[in-house]
């Protein structure tokens, strides 16, 4: 650590704001447009608010705290509501706020946290967290390296989020009808599998082998890296192919219908149903309505344990047509919009490992500002 760092802990950079905030019942809130944050971000949309600025929430309660899935400090700016799992602190200065919590996502606080049933970081607990800052010029300093890179994040998953909505307009606004041939009539339509866990050959090899969690935790449309990967020796003794580039891959137990487009070969556990049309032209006509039709796959699941759409049943539905030509002009139209997708994925992943690989080094004093300023400033 650097001799311009200085110790000191959260409750001296802070202002807390915790009184202003206000936990409703859902029965009880009033729809509007204000996010409604709990302890790991917004969970509702409400008519008024708690809080009106730029904040830093920190959860105070929740598994999370522990496992750190998501980040348990995030900024909420703005007029926002709170309920009372979520502390509201607040530094001298948006940017050193917005560098407060990247502090904080690389401080460890286990030995903060009490509760085991319930992790609990309580108020006096998240005050007395002790860390290191440098001066406020170079908080802000930080704090613009690393925003520039997340707000491009942002603003990259703004224009992901609209061509998806653009996608669906266009189907819907396409007339179709109700044909007489059926899913498996116009796409070869397969299923996924698990290689055995205890067999250790199976496992940690080249193959990206996507689970449910993978597609529902997935920021974009294209999944071409998921958190476990098989061995092709894996491969072969579980129940699923592996799928080309462009597969639609559906959940299909538990979580049924988030979707994902493969954005690489892979290979699926048993939780999918994955669709390739048979003519290549109709690919994107099968997508677009699939990702229509997510209600009506959702009155055909059933199960005792968890709710379930049988890859049997699926095949056997009627696939929704119009004229051979709108068909194909519709792919060949929502083609460059998926392909932009795809690219902008990959440039925001890009931008997420510069950010994670910066992150340590800048709060650790170990690489200043401006020696990483020029850097950012052509990525972004």
């Amino acid at each position: 650590m650097s001799d311009r760092w200085r110790r000191t802990t959260v409750g001296d950079l802070t202002d807390n704001f915790n009184f202003a905030r206000r936990p409703i019942k859902s029965s009880s809130r009033v729809a509007g447009l204000t996010p409604y944050y709990g302890a790991s971000g917004i969970v509702d949309r409400v008519s008024g608010h708690t809080h009106n600025g730029d904040f830093l929430l920190v959860s105070e309660d929740g598994e999370n705290l522990r496992s750190r899935s998501t980040p348990i400090a995030f900024m909420a700016r703005g007029k926002i509501w709170v309920n009372n799992h979520a502390h509201v602190v607040q530094c001298g200065s948006f940017e050193e706020t917005r560098f407060l919590q990247y502090l904080l996502s690389v401080t460890d606080v286990t030995g903060y946290i009490t509760g085991s049933a319930q992790p609990k970081l309580s108020r006096t607990a998240l005050d007395s967290i002790a860390v290191c800052v440098p001066c406020p010029a170079e908080q802000r300093g930080i704090a613009e390296v690393l925003g520039a890179l997340d707000d491009k994040i942002a603003a990259n998953r703004t224009v992901i989020d609209a061509a998806d909505r653009v996608v669906a307009a266009m189907f819907l606004g396409t007339p179709h009808t109700v044909s007489e041939s059926t899913f498996a009539d116009l796409a070869e339509i397969g299923g996924g599998g698990t290689p055995k866990t205890k067999v250790e050959e199976y496992w940690c090899g080249g193959v990206q082998w996507a689970t449910p969690t993978d597609v529902t935790g997935l920021q974009g449309l294209w999944l071409s890296q998921t958190s476990r990967m098989i061995t092709d020796a894996g491969l072969e003794s579980c129940s699923s192919r592996l799928y080309p580039m462009r597969s639609i891959l559906m959940t299909s137990r538990a979580t049924i219908g988030a979707f994902a487009i493969a954005g690489c070969d892979i290979a699926v556990n048993q939780g999918f149903i994955v669709v390739n049309a048979r003519d290549d032209r109709l690919h994107w006509w099968l997508y677009a309505q699939m990702r229509s039709r997510v209600p009506e796959f959702l009155s055909y699941a059933n199960g005792a344990t968890f709710m379930e759409l049988s890859r049997g049943r699926f095949k056997s539905l009627p696939v929704w047509t119009a004229d051979e030509a709108t068909m194909v002009e519709f792919g060949h139209r929502v083609d460059p919009l998926l392909r932009r997708v795809q690219a902008t994925q990959a440039e925001n992943e890009r931008l997420a490992g510069t950010r994670d690989a910066l992150l340590p080094l800048l709060m650790s004093g170990r690489v200043r500002v401006k020696d990483v300023a020029r850097e950012v400033e052509e990525l972004v």
